[in-house]
């Protein structure tokens, strides 16, 4: 197996580890050998690895009923730019890299325990993006369904797309704008005050920004400051690269060509508006076409957050997707 050459542009990227939920009652000796699958997720735009905490996290009292889904090893990334993740050379920011970012850290993760890097028998991935994490997916998907993937320590097995498709998205819904000196937007604040204030000169809903000291994406660090995960600069960099790119429409077609479009799990909310999809209807219908054989699900009534809101469905839909690769 050759090795992949990553370019000195990579971003370590920051994650959160979520250990495999075992079941008690098969023996002790095939609990303790390599896994063979691990899943890693993908956050949308203005967001980070928090996103998939409530998703992923299972209490003790509860261990015993956890998903399937659980009994793997889990990782929720930061992208480039998002969460604890750093931005690095803005110039340098394309799908491409973000794709080499996660190529990288996947590559990594492989290569430690629990994994047996010495395997013949590469671990198997299956990534799950939201929102425009779901396009990121794809992205990763066309790039590694080809001969590339041969290249590497893991196998990407499937990509499950929440709530995203492959529409050009080149008018943000609304204007943000950063004006620190230097060009860049420092995420590190001395109170949450001044990154409350920072982020709503920027552009962004008061509202919105106060729901972020609530959910974690603006927190108190160990070091007595406040930093936040959200950065209006990458926003800017996200519109201009990736969501208003034909780069989504353009791994369609790769994953298409490359036949692998049976590895592509769609989900979307059912519905408009506030408790439905965002998704374009025509763009959708588009890619139901294009990739064809690829499983499709609707959750009525689920908003763009499907995995917050219908925690159960979408577990249920991983879940799936976690036997017929587990087999």
């Amino acid at each position: 197996m050759s090795a992949f050459a990553f370019q000195s542009s990579r971003v370590p990227l920051h994650s959160a580890f979520y250990p495999p939920i075992l079941p008690s009652v098969p023996p002790l000796a095939p609990l303790l050998a390599p896994p063979n699958l691990l899943l890693c997720y993908i956050h949308g735009l203005d967001s980070s690895s928090t996103t998939w905490g409530p998703f992923l996290s299972v209490d003790a009292e509860s261990a015993e009923s956890a998903p399937f889904h659980r009994s793997f090893p889990s990782y929720a990334v930061d992208l480039r730019g998002h969460g604890q993740s750093p931005l690095a050379d803005p110039s340098q920011f394309t799908p491409d890299a973000v794709v080499e970012d996660l190529t990288g850290f996947l590559s990594d993760v492989v290569s430690r325990p629990p994994f047996d890097p010495t395997s013949a028998i590469p671990p198997k991935v299956v990534v799950v993006g939201h929102s425009m994490g779901g396009r990121v997916a794809m992205l990763l998907a066309a790039k590694l369904a080809g001969a590339l993937g041969s290249s590497l320590p893991f196998e990407l097995t499937k990509v499950v797309i929440e709530d995203m498709d492959v529409k050009v998205r080149n008018k943000p819904p609304f204007a943000v704008t950063w004006e620190p000196p230097g060009g860049d937007f420092d995420r590190a604040f001395m109170s949450c005050d001044d990154c409350v204030s920072a982020l709503i000169k920027s552009g962004y809903d008061e509202k919105r920004v106060k729901d972020w000291v609530v959910d974690g994406r603006i927190r108190n660090t160990q070091e007595e400051k406040w930093w936040s995960d959200v950065n209006p600069q990458t926003r800017a960099l996200c519109y201009e690269r990736i969501l208003g790119s034909e780069c989504g429409a353009d791994a369609m077609e790769a994953i298409r060509a490359e036949e692998w479009q049976e590895n592509v799990t769609l989900v979307v909310a059912g519905g408009t508006g506030p408790r439905g999809t965002v998704c374009d209807k025509e763009s959708l219908e588009k890619m139901k076409r294009r990739l064809r054989g690829c499983d499709y699900f609707t959750v009525e009534n689920a908003g763009h957050s499907i995995h917050k809101t219908h925690k159960d469905a979408f577990s249920s839909i991983i879940d799936g997707i976690c036997r017929q690769v587990a087999e």
